[in-house]
């Protein structure tokens, strides 16, 4: 089992509509397309971090300083950074993309993530946090808008706000 091709696309060209110039990530095998596309862009730094909470921390100081930057993980990862988003990004205000990758269900191969996969969009919105899923309820040619607006409504509302995104055959 592997990750979609067009999917990957579609997550690319909407970071790319989005402007984006940081490109922060923890490495995952489902979004690997993804992140060697933003490694060989000369326009966007794009570098990983060893836990999503460090990149938490560096996309709030990139915020700061006027930059857009997205933070790319697997949401079984999003436990890790939960403090940091709601003491810090969420009460102070940081504009975040959080990209997603939705581990667990259909095509999953490692056994250890279904639990929290699971329960990982629950955990967000009980800390009232944004979120928005992009799986295959949404049609793929819309995925680009979604992702440049949900970048355009952290902006705007001054917030962090996490894509759940199904990148899985």
């Amino acid at each position: 089992m592997g990750y979609r091709e067009d999917a990957c696309a579609a997550v690319i060209q909407g970071l790319e509509a989005a402007g984006i110039q940081y490109f922060i990530h923890v490495p995952d095998t489902f979004g690997a397309p993804v992140i060697a596309h933003f490694e060989q862009q000369p326009g966007v730094r794009a570098f990983p971090v060893s836990r999503e909470e460090e990149g938490v921390g560096i996309a709030s100081g990139l915020a700061m300083s006027g930059k857009k930057s997205v933070l790319f993980c697997q949401d079984v990862g999003l436990g890790n950074s939960m403090v940091a988003l709601t003491t810090f990004a969420m009460a102070y205000h940081m504009p975040l993309l959080v990209l997603a990758i939705r581990r667990g269900g259909f095509g999953e191969f490692n056994a250890a993530v279904h639990t929290f996969s699971e329960t990982a969009p629950d955990m967000v919105d009980s800390m009232h946090l944004k979120a928005f899923n992009l799986d295959y309820k949404v049609p793929l040619d819309q995925w680009p808008r979604a992702i440049q607006q949900a970048q355009e409504y952290a902006q705007m509302t001054r917030r962090p706000i996490i894509v759940f995104l199904n990148l899985k055959e």
